[in-house]
């Protein structure tokens, strides 16, 4: 990586503990929703074959940021398909982080929705209430801060309640195990189109792919450290996916909605009440972090609107974070199924982070010089041809890159239409 010195600033056990937070946020709350759709055997093959292909992806997004020179995820798309193809890049990153204060915004209203009822015996409030008085009062206001350092404890906070959920609905699997077994069996084995709904559901999961690059230079581009940070943190992710989706399935079976806490009755039951009120709270903290990162994907796919921030950077600010906030706040009065956003996300643009994109890299730039040389040039508008980068192609390797492609295609194709129940 360009001009990097080569020295580590983080042990290999340091970036696991972090890359495993980045994968385990509020997303794990539909996993259940995907053994449903998916069944139980063929459910769990289908996470672990997302996990072990993602993990692979994440380690071919280092390692091609080593033969490329790169420091970014959009740096390694751009030496493959041109300089404005990273924009492309930036375009699935603006989207995913738009689209995930979407499902921000209904988990949070889910909680309080169930919370309200415990607390004050309110049943049925208006969800565009909630959503609009959410975004009004804390929601906008958060994300015009231009300081958001102090909220980054909150993501702490945050791991601590789904640690305290997975703990709760585990143990609770466990109490209830009768039922759990019979629920189990029912949906034991089931092959059908409803594992492209399991394989979007799952992609989104394990998605943190633009963050490869960072935890590669942390590790001082040591890329067997890197393959030891990835196998850990995947590999414990899957082990708390699979068993959280299993006890969710387990405890609701047919009845499960796609945020599983949604299930649980509101009488009686404080500690639920608890995880309600707690979720609700560390979500709304973190909705501004990703708002952020999505509002500065937009100013830099803009020029008009980089200039405009140089000139009016106020009303530029105010403008670029009140429209988006909006729209955000807009769309969530329309879905109620958190599922439905993480799955479409999944099966788009977690298909191409993950999937579709570092393999096709890896495909051009192992290309043989005749192929490589047409890749040079922009794949998007003018400009002067990109210089080629050469690197050393793996047989093996570019078929189990044209396979990512086929699967990334294929899922985005059919998860979509199977997710919006179009068949």
């Amino acid at each position: 990586m360009g001009g990097d010195d080569g020295k580590s600033t983080a042990s290999v056990a340091s970036c696991s503990v972090n890359l495993t937070k980045n994968l385990i946020g509020a997303g794990i709350f539909s996993l259940p929703t995907a053994l449903l759709r998916g069944s139980l055997f063929p459910g769990v093959c289908c996470m672990l074959f997302t996990g072990v292909v993602q993990g692979s992806s994440f380690v071919l997004i280092a390692f091609l940021c080593q033969q490329l020179n790169c420091s970014s995820y959009r740096g390694v798309f751009s030496a493959a398909f041109g300089k404005r193809a990273g924009d492309v890049v930036d375009v699935c990153i603006m989207t995913n982080s738009l689209f995930a204060c979407v499902a921000y915004n209904i988990l949070i209203t889910d909680f309080l929705q169930k919370a309200m009822e415990g607390l004050f015996g309110w049943v049925d409030v208006p969800r565009p209430l909630v959503i609009w008085t959410l975004t009004l009062t804390i929601t906008l206001p958060l994300s015009h801060a231009r300081d958001l350092s102090v909220l980054r404890y909150t993501s702490m906070l945050g791991l601590a309640i789904i640690g305290f959920v997975f703990l709760y609905i585990t143990s609770d699997f466990l109490g209830n195990l009768p039922t759990a077994k019979e629920n189990l069996q029912k949906h034991a084995m089931r092959v059908d189109i409803g594992l492209f709904t399991t394989l979007a559901l799952c992609t989104g999961a394990f998605q943190a792919h633009y963050n490869s690059p960072k935890f590669f230079k942390e590790l001082g581009c040591d890329l067997q450290a890197h393959i030891r940070c990835v196998m850990t943190s995947f590999g414990a992710a899957f082990c708390i996916y699979s068993l959280f989706a299993i006890s969710g399935l387990g405890l609701f079976g047919d009845s499960l909605l796609g945020n599983v806490l949604k299930n649980y009755p509101v009488e009686g039951n404080y500690a639920v009440l608890m995880a309600w009120l707690g979720m609700a709270f560390a979500i709304v903290f973190t909705y501004p972090l990703v708002f952020t990162t999505g509002r500065e994907s937009l100013i830099g796919l803009s020029p008009a609107l980089q200039r405009a921030s140089r000139s009016s950077p106020t009303l530029t600010h105010v403008a670029t974070t009140s429209g988006p906030v909006a729209v955000i706040a807009l769309v969530s009065c329309m879905v109620e199924d958190v599922s439905l956003i993480t799955g479409l996300l999944g099966a788009t643009i977690g298909a191409c982070l993950c999937w579709i994109f570092p393999a096709s890299v890896y495909l051009v730039v192992t290309a043989p010089p005749s192929g490589l040389q047409d890749a040079s040039a922009p794949l998007l508008g003018r400009g002067p041809p990109m210089p080629a980068s050469r690197v050393e192609g793996n047989p093996a390797l570019r078929a189990y890159a044209r396979g990512m492609v086929f699967v990334g295609f294929s899922s985005m194709a059919v998860g979509v239409s199977k997710t919006l129940g179009l068949f």
